[in-house]
């Protein structure tokens, strides 16, 4: 069974004192879901998909008059980089001496 791995999404705060809203598009294996966000926001919704999916984040800046940035994009295939725990509790106890 495929592993479902939660990402940490982040930018940097918008730049310019008139942005009113931040547009993230949340693109996963072809399906989109977008979603606003105030203009003050930085750490948006965790994100969770499932091992080997393809991730394509966008992310535009809204200003008080209606015009949107550029989009700042971001592509990735999730995958399970975080190695399992080091062993413990390995250990020598002598026995006998000859």
């Amino acid at each position: 069974m495929p592993n479902k791995l939660t990402y940490s999404v982040v930018a940097a705060p918008a730049t310019d004192a008139d942005v009113v809203e931040r547009l993230l598009t949340k693109t996963v294996n072809g399906e989109s879901d977008a979603k606003s966000y105030p203009a003050d926001t930085s750490k948006f919704d965790d994100l969770t998909v499932t091992q080997g999916d393809l991730v394509i984040l966008t992310l535009v800046d809204v200003d008080d008059a209606g015009n949107r940035s550029g989009p700042a994009s971001l592509s990735f295939t999730a995958e399970d980089t975080i190695p399992p725990s080091d062993p413990s509790g390995l250990g020598v106890t002598l026995i006998s001496e000859a």
